[in-house]
């Protein structure tokens, strides 16, 4: 039972997005991302690719490694299932912390990482806060529709756009690089495999500015060892990560 459990989830994450595939990933890497006209869409709030919005940030990923003269990270489903999740944590909770303080089970990234079928978690964690729109922080603004959370640099001037999912992911990475800790994760060389995640909401007390939360999920020192039909067994007290 547990592991038709286990089989549905991540079926109902692949099958809930259709835009981006998984098979994509065969043929796409940090060479070549950036031809792929998806990525250069703008972020619609109420038809989120997710899918999409994590491979920008893992190819943006790769390429900065890359650029720094570093190889190319793997991509982990399981690694990104236990991003989105955190991510996802974050906000219905209202928390921006590596631990979660809401369920025991999903408390450290290495707990989340189980949960989404990792027998051996070694797990770095990047973890963002940034704008759904192409705002530059610390310049004013002004509300002009706060329902849909549209904004304007002046009282009566153009509407500021949301990010494209490439603009958006390129501003997350360059967040994290610019912050010590979050960099040397990115840039480590004991790093080999990585998922990307990230959740967006209405900011409620910001007159409903799009926002998002992100993680980042890295695989250390050894890859993945999926859990085996026996691990994900009835008689098993593990349970298994909750996927859209």
């Amino acid at each position: 039972m547990r592991l038709k459990i286990f089989l549905f989830l991540i079926l109902s994450y692949s099958l809930c997005f259709a835009e981006w595939k998984y098979s994509d990933y065969e043929k796409t890497d940090h060479t070549n991302f950036r031809q792929n006209p998806l990525f250069q869409q703008i972020i619609d709030p109420d038809n989120i690719d997710y899918p999409l919005a994590h491979a920008a940030i893992f190819f943006v990923t790769n390429e900065t490694r890359v650029k720094n003269g570093l190889p190319a990270l793997e991509f982990s489903k399981e690694l990104e299932m236990t991003a989105w999740d955190h991510s996802r944590s974050m906000v219905e909770n209202n928390f921006f912390s590596h631990k979660n303080p809401y369920n025991r089970e999903k408390y450290e990234p290495a707990d989340r990482a189980k949960l989404a079928g990792v027998t051996n978690p070694y797990i770095a964690e990047n973890i963002a806060e940034t704008f759904g729109i192409r705002y530059n922080a610390g310049v004013p603004l002004y509300p002009r529709n706060t329902s849909e959370g549209a904004f304007s640099y002046t009282p009566n001037g153009e509407i500021i756009k949301n990010h494209t999912y490439l603009a958006l992911a390129e501003s997350l990475v360059n967040q994290w690089m610019n912050s010590p800790g979050h960099r040397a994760n990115i840039l480590s060389k004991s790093a080999l495999q990585m998922g990307c995640g990230i959740y967006f909401y209405r900011d409620k007390n910001f007159y409903n500015m799009l926002k998002c939360r992100a993680t980042q999920n890295f695989q250390w020192f050894r890859k993945i060892i999926p859990a085996t039909t026996d691990a994900l067994s009835p008689s098993n007290d593990s349970k298994t990560l909750k996927a859209p």
